[in-house]
């Protein structure tokens, strides 16, 4: 999508409106100028009246503001930090927002979804099943660089919430769009570490500091437990985390989309050599010959493959039959709706994954109920209460 097209009839727009406050400004002058002289030589009350209620007309239509171009509070503008150092201008009241991608959307819908505009993608029925009913068919807005910015701002939201990683080229992309939409940014780091204080953040950006207190009190709690699973001197367990149509795409040791697996000290099956990858895709070859303890599955949202139909996929391909993984029937399928326990997006969806990967692997060592955790956090982000079937579909018992 050309955004510096999208861009061009904004500029046009606010010039546009700008024009007509002088011209009516000026009318108003000149309206001033006419009574003073009715008044010095005489005039009717009755027309005195009338001149004065068109004055009072003309200023109202000076001072108002076209609704999404500048604040939809009367409250005084404010400046926030963000988390890649820039200082951000913001209306006093955020009323409206919209996220940069799948994940900023989560994030505004887990404090705030009456102020959603949008959505980045359509949800599919068994998506919607866990998102409440006056949010399911949200416009899709596009995510990242292929938002469709004529849309959005013709939506005019207050902000737009970035959350994901804090790069170079994240920031040049970020500052791009804000120059052309004429709408505020924000950036937040999505890494799983900085989640307390990204709700935080994001509590000061959405009037709703304690909304997401409770919400950073509780990735506070997650990242606390996967520290301690992390530091207790467990045998790291070697994990294959697939996607895909056939289960070979993957992201690999050192990967945001993998970030789960070392933050409670197992281990990546997927090594590989050179830099760092958000995902990758393999042989089956190369599969074979890491040979993991355990395998966790996403399937492919995109060809509507859920988890489950892809643990079932990879159970009958006999490529990988020979796997220690499925010898000893650790084959999983990973929880996900609306949003994956694990990645895609790699979210906040991801600290009710801590609990569950880590019952999977040092099952010993947990003193909980993964179906209580769920229904917790489920009821906490989602504002809904699991039934029984749902669980059944989330965890497979």
């Amino acid at each position: 999508m050309n955004t510096m097209a999208c861009a061009k009839p904004v500029m046009e727009h606010v010039s546009n409106i700008w024009k007509m406050k002088v011209i009516i400004c000026g009318a108003g002058i000149f309206l001033f100028a006419i009574i003073d002289l009715f008044r010095r030589y005489g005039m009717p009350r009755k027309l005195s009246l009338l001149a004065f209620y068109i004055i009072l007309c003309v200023f109202a239509g000076c001072s108002q503001t076209k609704p999404g171009i500048g604040s939809n509070s009367s409250a005084p503008a404010r400046e926030i930090t963000d988390m890649a150092s820039r200082v951000v201008v913001l209306p006093g009241e955020v009323k409206s927002a919209m996220g940069y991608n799948a994940m900023g959307v989560f994030m505004i819908y887990t404090v705030a979804p009456e102020a959603l505009i949008g959505v980045s993608y359509e949800f599919n029925e068994a998506e919607k099943a866990y998102i409440l009913p006056e949010y399911q068919n949200l416009p899709v807005l596009g995510q990242n660089t292929g938002m469709n910015l004529e849309a959005i701002v013709a939506a005019a939201p207050d902000v737009i919430v970035a959350y994901g990683a804090i790069t170079e080229s994240e920031i040049e992309s970020v500052e791009a769009l804000q120059e052309q939409s004429g709408i505020p940014f924000v950036m937040i780091d999505a890494s799983m570490g900085h989640i307390p204080s990204a709700y935080r953040l994001l509590g000061e950006v959405l009037n709703a500091p304690e909304r997401c207190g409770e919400l950073a009190a509780y990735a506070q709690d997650a990242l606390n437990f996967a520290s301690r699973i992390r530091s207790a001197g467990l045998d790291p367990v070697s994990v294959y985390y697939g996607n895909g149509a056939e289960n070979l795409e993957t992201a690999p040791q050192g990967s945001p989309g993998a970030e789960l697996i070392e933050l409670i000290g197992a281990c990546n099956a997927a090594i590989v050599e050179g830099g760092i990858n958000y995902r990758i895709d393999i042989s089956p070859e190369q599969l074979l010959a890491w040979n993991p303890q355990v395998v966790i599955l996403n399937g492919e949202p995109k060809q509507d493959i859920s988890p489950s139909a892809a643990a079932g996929y990879f159970l009958d391909d006999e490529r990988f039959s020979s796997l220690q993984a499925v010898a000893d029937g650790k084959i999983y399928a990973i929880p996900k709706y609306p949003y994956s326990w694990f990645d895609r997006p790699n979210g906040p969806n991801r600290l009710i994954g801590i609990y569950w990967l880590s019952g999977l692997l040092y099952p010993d060592n947990i003193d909980f109920g993964i179906k209580e955790m769920a229904v917790e956090f489920y009821s906490l982000f989602y504002y809904i209460d699991l039934t029984g079937a749902q669980l059944i579909e989330l965890l497979g018992f």
